[in-house]
């Protein structure tokens, strides 16, 4: 079986290779990095130039994991790298080319399906970019399968993770700021899975053969916001008590409605501009904190808090100078 991963050297990309290979099967790695001299790794920026020579088709499976999943993103950053990078695969698509699209949960939107083009329908550009890669790759073949998992983290055993975006935000916004609270809800889920977990699902689908759409996620079993912020603070002070470094406070949580009303405004008038960008950074997260019904996955995935809390350490080694920083409480200025 001749299988291309896409976005190999991204945090689901990276983990899919290495778990395609362990179950034996020949895989190329497409990414913007490096190529190597066996070949096994092949440059290809998807969403600037067309696949080179080396990469010709048809394939057996072509698992698209390339993506960037800011969500700060333009619509034209984010068509460009999410919607332009399926189109650029169509060349390399047969006639029994299975296509996996590694797509996210989120892509539902405000409106609970992809089908909308309308911006306005999604909490953010990604979103509405990996809405409308759904639907392109439902036009390129009818041998697809979408999977949507949540917030990915690190793996299960030891908290590894190639790239550190989504619930890493928070954790930098800890680390470097000691911000004081974060907006969100007592009973919103907070849904993340081990990046592990969803590389094993990808090579089930890799040998079962075209499945549709696969929602992988914790569902009615998530965490809430409260309970994995905890998680979070406890295993970061842990880090750092063991290097003798003080402990931070954890940030309260407040009302999204109480934040907009009367603390943002606050925030905005007296904080410092430093502190004003570091609640900017995060305010990109508030809509998942957010969230209070639960997904509701076709594959479930249990247990997150300790490779929740693995992933904090893993971070936290991958990261010492931020995690070791000793940032001072927040005053407002006059």
């Amino acid at each position: 079986m001749r299988v291309l991963v896409t976005g190999a050297s991204g945090l689901v990309g990276y983990e899919v290779v290495e778990t395609l290979r362990a179950h034996g099967m020949t895989v190329v790695a497409a990414s913007r990095g490096r190529a190597d001299a066996t070949g096994a790794t092949v440059h290809w920026d998807m969403s600037r130039d067309p696949a080179p020579a080396t990469l010709a088709g048809p394939w057996d499976v072509i698992v698209n994991a390339a993506a960037d999943t800011r969500w700060t993103m333009s619509p034209a950053e984010a068509w460009r790298a999410n919607v332009d990078s399926v189109l650029a695969l169509c060349p390399l698509i047969g006639d029994r080319t299975h296509l996996i699209q590694i797509s996210t949960a989120y892509a539902l939107g405000l409106r609970g399906d992809i089908e909308s083009g309308d911006p306005g329908d999604y909490r953010n550009h990604y979103e509405w970019s990996k809405a409308a890669a759904e639907r392109m790759t439902r036009e390129i073949t009818g041998r697809a399968t979408v999977i949507r998992p949540p917030l990915i983290i690190g793996r299960r055993a030891d908290g590894r993770a190639a790239r550190y975006s989504g619930m890493y935000t928070i954790l930098r916004g800890m680390a470097s700021s000691a911000v004081p609270a974060v907006v969100g809800f007592a009973d919103s889920r907070f849904d993340v899975i081990p990046v592990d977990d969803l590389a094993t699902l990808v090579a089930q689908v890799v040998r079962a053969g075209p499945s549709g759409v696969r929602t992988i996620a914790g569902g009615a079993s998530a965490m809430t916001f409260p309970d994995a912020l905890t998680i979070m603070v406890e295993a970061l002070n842990q880090w750092r008590a063991d290097r003798g470094i003080p402990a931070l406070e954890q940030p309260k949580i407040i009302d999204p409605r109480r934040w907009e009303r009367f603390l943002w405004p606050f925030a905005r008038q007296h904080m410092s501009p430093r502190q004003v960008r570091v609640l900017e950074l995060l305010s990109h997260f508030h809509p998942y904190m957010q969230i209070r019904t639960p997904l509701e996955p076709d594959h479930v995935v249990s247990d997150p808090e300790l490779p929740l809390r693995r992933s904090v350490s893993y971070w936290a080694h991958a990261n010492t100078p931020l995690a070791r920083q000793r940032p001072k409480p927040w005053k407002a200025i006059a």
